[in-house]
């Protein structure tokens, strides 16, 4: 009985250093596909991340660029209003004392005084092209003019994101006819 027990005792001896070896081998060796899956799962939420905040800073900048555009538009159709129609001129017109002419050209003494009537204006490392255009509305009424003009503004630039030309509009009326 002495005899067996020792061989029992030593055949639990054995199995138990194998299952200590086995599972130092086993902890050493590589990951699990859990932890694989984890590592990956994380990996992914944090590029999700990423791109979510880089989308965000692109279209910020989309939105700051329309803003600059909307602000240059409405510069002019204030000057516009503030003007009385004898003033503002027409396409085609010649003469060098109308807003239009002004708005047109970046080499009139009242560009100088920064009201910034130019045709080009650069806000940062973007271009922003600035066009005006009037034409008198003819009248029904052969006999009176409509004293009505079209006012026409655009402004485009190329977007940073892209390099693509973008295009911002304003179309309004003025008229001092009292």
């Amino acid at each position: 009985m002495v005899e067996y027990s020792c061989t029992v005792m030593s055949q639990n001896n054995i199995s138990a250093r194998n299952n200590i070896i086995a599972s130092g081998r086993r902890s050493n060796a590589a990951m699990t596909f859990v932890e694989i899956l984890i590592a990956a799962l994380l990996l992914v939420v944090v590029f999700i991340i990423g791109w979510t905040i880089s989308s965000s800073f692109t279209g910020v900048r989309k939105v700051r660029n329309y803003e600059t555009a909307i602000f240059l538009a409405n510069q002019a159709v204030e000057a516009i209003r503030a003007a009385r129609s004898h003033e503002l001129g027409v396409d085609g017109d010649r003469r060098k004392d109308t807003l239009l002419a002004d708005f047109n050209s970046a080499d009139n003494m009242f560009d100088k005084n920064g009201e910034g009537f130019v045709p080009v204006v650069t806000v940062g490392n973007i271009d922003y092209h600035r066009t005006i255009s009037i034409k008198d509305v003819p009248s029904d009424n052969e006999f009176t003019g409509s004293g009505l003009k079209l006012v026409r503004v655009n402004v485009s630039w190329r977007a940073t994101e892209d390099g693509n030309p973008v295009e911002f509009e304003l179309v309004t009326t003025h008229c001092d006819q009292w």
